[in-house]
């Protein structure tokens, strides 16, 4: 039996709706990347260009929106000044974005800070001051970090 052109096309209309759905709910529900900050490269030098080894870096970042936390990674600067971070990113699908920007404006208003940031702070050694960097999403990581010398 076959069936009738309306009923055969509704039911194809059906099928492009489920489609549809599917392809959307995906979409909102997909957890996607972010990256809070590239991988990180410095070196660690004193006044006059020299490398400053042995000394402790720590970078810091948090996704102020999506995480209610920072985390940091103490590393030790080799004899050559040079430490590198690896890239840190997070992932949240569009409907947890949308629903931790609500929750992130009623808890802390329109000004609430809702981007990624990550700064480098280098401490540790008694011959110098202790200095930080601050990453700027729009531009890449700053490649050399001057620690000025304490007299």
């Amino acid at each position: 039996m076959k069936l009738p052109r309306w009923i055969a096309k509704s039911g194809q209309h059906a099928r492009g709706a489920l489609v549809a759905l599917l392809v959307l709910l995906f979409v909102l529900f997909f957890p996607f990347k972010t990256t809070i900050v590239p991988e990180w490269s410095l070196k660690v030098v004193n006044d006059e260009g020299g490398a400053v080894g042995d000394i402790n870096v720590t970078e810091h970042w948090q996704h102020y929106l999506l995480e209610s936390a920072s985390h940091e990674d103490v590393r030790r600067a080799g004899s050559s000044g040079l430490v590198t971070f690896p890239e840190r990113s997070i992932r949240a699908s569009l409907v947890s974005r949308a629903w931790a920007t609500v929750s992130r404006i009623r808890q802390d208003g329109w000004h609430a800070r809702r981007v990624p940031a990550a700064s480098i702070v280098v401490w540790g050694n008694k011959s110098y001051a202790v200095s930080v960097a601050v990453y700027n999403p729009n531009e890449l990581p700053q490649s050399h970090m001057i620690v000025p010398a304490i007299e």
